[in-house]
C-alpha cells in the first residue's frame, strides 16, 4: 500500500524531464532569437551611420549628378572625329598623306596602336603568370587547415595582405622611379598585386578541399609537401585555373590604367593623347581599349568553360 504512491510520484518526475528539456530549449532558443534581433538593429543602424556619412563626405546628390550629366557629353563632343562620307574611306594620296574626314586619317597611328595594345596583353599575360605562381606556392601555408606551422600561416597571411592592399598603379609609381619608364615597372607592380589576390582566393579554396586524401597520405607517411601535391592539388586545379583566367581580364584592364604613370602599354599612349591633344586620337585609342578588353573577356570565358565545363560553373 506505501509503495503506490512512490511509484506514482516516480512516474511524474519522469513525465516532467522531457516537459523541463523542452522548456528550457524553448527559453533558449527565444534568448538566442532576441540577442540576434538586438545585433541585427545594431548592424542596421551601423550600416545606415556609415550610408550616410558617405553620401555627406562624397557629395552624392541627385542635384549634383543631374548638373554633372551633360558635361559627359560635352566632353565626348569634343572628341568625336569629323568625318566626311564624301571622303570617309579614302586611302593616302601619292605623297603618303591621309585625307581629312576619313577613317584613315582619324586611325593615323592605328599599327602604333596595334602594337601598344599587344604589349598591354603580354604584360597582362606575363604578371598573371608571375603572380600565379607566387600565389600558388603561398597558398598552402595560408590555408589555416594545410599550414605546416602556426608562425608560417601568419607569414603567409600578412605577406598577401601586403601584397593585395597597395593598389598597382602605386606600384608602378614606385617602380618607374625605380627601374625607369616601360613595361617592366607595370609588370612588376600587376604581378606583386595579383600575387596578393590569388593567394587569398587560392588559400580559401584550399580551406574547403576534403581532408580525406590528405589523411590517407599522412598514413602511409606522406611528406606535407606530398600530401599538398597529391592529396589537394588534384581537387583544387580547376578553381586555381578559374580564377587566374579571371584575374588575368582584370590585369588586361590594370594594364591600360597603369600606362599613365609611364609603365608601358596602350594606356601610356591615352595618356600622352589626352595629355597633349584632347580631340578625336583619344576616342580612337579608347575604342581599341574597349574592343581588347571585350574580346579578351570573350576568350577568356570560353576557355574557362572549356576547361572546367559548363555544369561545375
Amino acid at each position: 500500500m506505501t509503495d503506490i504512491p512512490m511509484m506514482g510520484g516516480s512516474a511524474g518526475a519522469s513525465g516532467d524531464a522531457p516537459r523541463d528539456a523542452v522548456s528550457t530549449f524553448e527559453r533558449h532558443r527565444a534568448e538566442l532569437r532576441a540577442s540576434k534581433r538586438v545585433w541585427n538593429i545594431v548592424a542596421l543602424g551601423a550600416f545606415t551611420i556609415c550610408l550616410g556619412l558617405s553620401i555627406w563626405i562624397s557629395q552624392f546628390y541627385p542635384d549634383r549628378l543631374a548638373n554633372g550629366i551633360p558635361r559627359i557629353f560635352e566632353y565626348f563632343g569634343t572628341i568625336l572625329p569629323d568625318l566626311q562620307w564624301d571622303v570617309l574611306f579614302e586611302g593616302r594620296t601619292e605623297e603618303g598623306r591621309a585625307v581629312p574626314g576619313s577613317l584613315t586619317f582619324w586611325y593615323t597611328d592605328f599599327w602604333d596602336y596595334v602594337e601598344l595594345l599587344w604589349e598591354t596583353i603580354l604584360m597582362a599575360i606575363t604578371a598573371t603568370l608571375i603572380g600565379a605562381a607566387v600565389a600558388f606556392v603561398l597558398s598552402f601555408p595560408a590555408a589555416a587547415n594545410l599550414a605546416p606551422n602556426s608562425w608560417l600561416y601568419w607569414l603567409s597571411r600578412r605577406f598577401l595582405e601586403v601584397c593585395r592592399g597597395i593598389p598597382e598603379i602605386l606600384l608602378a609609381l614606385v617602380f618607374v622611379f625605380m627601374i625607369g619608364i616601360g613595361p617592366l615597372a607595370g609588370i612588376i607592380a600587376i604581378a606583386i598585386h595579383t600575387a596578393g589576390a590569388l593567394g587569398k582566393l587560392f588559400a580559401e579554396v584550399n580551406e574547403n578541399a576534403s581532408s580525406r586524401p590528405v589523411e590517407g597520405i599522412t598514413a602511409v607517411g606522406g611528406t606535407w609537401a606530398e600530401k599538398m601535391i597529391f592529396g589537394v592539388v588534384p581537387q583544387v586545379a580547376p578553381n586555381f585555373f578559374s580564377y587566374a583566367m579571371l584575374r588575368f581580364e582584370i590585369n588586361v584592364r590594370a594594364s591600360s590604367i597603369i600606362g599613365f604613370v609611364g609603365a608601358g602599354g596602350i594606356g601610356q599612349e591615352l595618356n600622352r593623347v589626352i595629355s597633349f591633344y584632347s580631340d578625336d586620337r583619344v576616342l580612337a585609342v579608347l575604342i581599341l581599349v574597349v574592343l581588347m578588353v571585350t574580346i579578351i573577356d570573350l576568350i577568356s570565358e570560353r576557355i574557362r568553360l572549356g576547361y572546367i565545363g559548363r555544369e561545375n560553373f
